[in-house]
């Protein structure tokens, strides 16, 4: 697993040998909403993939639902994406709502994602090359969906009270219930037997802690590796930084609740607690 997470002079020299779509997630911040950096220099040949558009199913009036296969397809083949080529996920931020992407991607079979640890911030630390982003011609992807990545309402359900682990990335204040959610309509607080373990706490300086130090956090959060996970966070996105890290440290049985607190909190039917 830890192959899929690319320093930049890894990604640098696996450019030079043969060929890599590079794909910069872009999403604005939705608690903040400082919108993200959409128009400046990119990573050399990359395209955006736009978590805020296309990247998302707007049907279901959730912020950043998991679209179709078919609607995917459809808009990773018009960025110039096939499902042949390695692909490398980076943003802007460092590392924020791209293992977002890279769970899409794994969900819909690709089988060479990687993902730029430290991002677009990283690459020019380093003083790496960027470019003018490029228009490319209509593709086709094919994708081979793979189940377990993500998982619905009534799967979370059905896993409470059972040994299967409910992390939630979400900060401690929005956990606890102790500050409004910044989406209107949603109740305050958790899913019952929900752990908490704030998606910021497994980041440094933008890049992931060391693997070590990954597994210190998850240990001290009370979190087995070895038993089944389901992440949530508020939207789905910063849900698959912790899933991306438990499986750097060896976790088999990831997945993320695509709904999290945007569907859960504005759901009576489904219990929340704030102890």
């Amino acid at each position: 697993m830890r192959s899929s997470l690319l320093q930049v002079n890894e990604l640098a020299a696996y450019m030079q040998e043969r060929p890599i779509t590079l794909l910069r997630a872009v999403m604005d911040d939705p608690v903040t909403q400082k919108p993200d950096t959409r128009s400046a220099n990119v990573l050399p040949a990359s395209v955006d993939f736009d978590l805020d558009g296309e990247g998302s199913d707007h049907t279901t009036h959730l912020p950043h639902s998991l679209p179709s296969a078919h609607a995917l397809s459809l808009y990773l083949g018009r960025q110039g994406v096939t499902s042949n080529t390695p692909i490398a996920v980076y943003d802007t931020r460092g590392i924020y709502s791209a293992p977002r992407v890279w769970w899409m991607l794994k969900a819909m079979g690709h089988k060479d994602v990687f993902l730029l640890d430290g991002g677009q911030p990283a690459w020019q630390s380093a003083g790496l090359p960027t470019s003018e982003q490029q228009q490319y011609g209509n593709l086709s992807y094919q994708a081979n969906v793979q189940s377990g990545w993500f998982v619905d309402a009534d799967t979370v359900q059905q896993a409470l009270g059972t040994h299967t682990q409910l992390l939630d990335a979400r900060s401690a204040p929005r956990f606890y219930g102790e500050v409004s959610e910044p989406r209107a309509g949603l109740r305050s607080g958790h899913m019952p037997g929900a752990i908490n373990l704030p998606f910021d706490t497994l980041l440094k300086d933008g890049h992931f802690l060391s693997i070590a130090q990954l597994q210190t956090v998850f240990q001290r959060a009370k979190v087995d590796v070895e038993k089944p996970i389901i992440c949530t966070c508020g939207s789905g996105i910063t849900a698959c930084i912790i899933g991306f890290a438990a499986l750097m440290c060896g976790a088999k049985h990831v997945a993320v609740y695509d709904g999290s607190w945007s569907q859960w909190g504005a759901d009576p039917r489904y219990e929340v607690t704030t102890q």
